[in-house]
This record gives structure tokens, C-alpha cells and sequence, in this order.
């Protein structure tokens, strides 16, 4: 998603969807990747309304609303670990295989054939664009992929 500035933003329960099969197995099978500002719903919605509530604060584009921390599934699989308590291994899956176990799973084929390529968008860092913006609204650190993994993994 593009945000504001030409920043992209992924929303971090959408890392929860590549998380499902690790809950049972403590494996965390996906193509390469890089590092990507998880934002939260939560965070975004309560930066949205500060932003609102103080009408004129910002003019022009939204400023970039991103977590302030980029993570890579690497990242995500040792902060598992850290905060379940379980192990979780974080292996690379070529892309042609996880394309196919998607289908398998019901994912349509034109919905899996873009998947990949978000993977690689990941890879070139273009999702990597963390910012300080939505710290300095909430008044506090933005939640970030810490809490993500602690609630979808239990």
C-alpha cells in the first residue's frame, strides 16, 4: 500500500496469515524476503486521528505512517521465539514451490502468482521505509511486530 510521500506500508496482521502453519510446526517456510515496517490497524488508526484532531498540524501528504522498526521474516521467527517461549526456524522456500502450496491451499492462482513478487519487492526494500512520524503522534513507540507474533502464535 502506498502511503503518503511514496513510502509503502504492510499492515502486521497480515504477517499473522504466513505465521498460520508455524503455530503448529515452529517452521516458518516462505521465499526470501527483506525487511518490512509492519504497521499496525490500531497504531494507524489512533496516528489517523491525531492527525485529525489537530486540524492544520499537517499539510500537503499524510507523512509517512510506518512502524519505526523494518523486520525480515528472520527478524519475525527470532521475535517468536523470544516472545512464545517456542522454538521457530525460519527456512527459505523457493518461489515456485510456495506459489504452488498456495494454490493447494486454496489461494486462487492469480492471487498467487502476485504473492512472490511482494517477496521480492522485500528483497529490493521497498517496504523498508520505517519513520519516526507515528511515535511522535501516539506519544509512545508504535507496537510493531513484537505484539503481533505474541497474540497470532499462542
Amino acid at each position: 500500500m502506498v502511503n503518503g510521500a511514496g513510502s509503502r506500508r504492510f499492515y502486521a496482521a497480515g504477517a499473522t496469515g504466513f505465521l498460520d502453519r508455524a503455530r503448529e510446526t515452529g517452521g516458518i517456510r516462505l521465499p526470501a524476503d527483506g525487511p518490512v515496517a509492519w504497521t499496525t490497524h490500531a497504531d494507524l488508526v489512533e496516528a489517523t486521528a491525531a492527525i485529525l484532531a489537530d486540524e492544520g498540524s499537517f499539510e500537503g501528504p499524510t507523512p509517512p505512517l510506518t512502524a519505526s522498526r523494518a523486520l525480515s521474516f528472520d527478524d519475525i521467527a527470532s521475535l517468536a521465539t523470544e516472545v512464545t517461549g517456542r522454538p521457530f526456524t525460519r527456512t527459505v522456500a523457493p518461489e515456485a514451490a510456495f506459489r504452488d502450496q498456495l494454490v493447494t491451499h486454496g489461494v486462487p492462482a492469480p492471487y498467487a502468482d502476485q504473492i512472490p513478487g511482494i517477496f521480492a519487492a522485500a528483497r529490493a526494500g521497498e517496504f523498508a521505509g520505517a519513520g519516526p512520524t507515528p511515535a511522535a503522534l501516539l506519544g509512545r513507540e508504535p507496537a510493531g511486530m513484537r505484539e503481533v507474533p505474541a497474540e497470532a502464535l499462542r
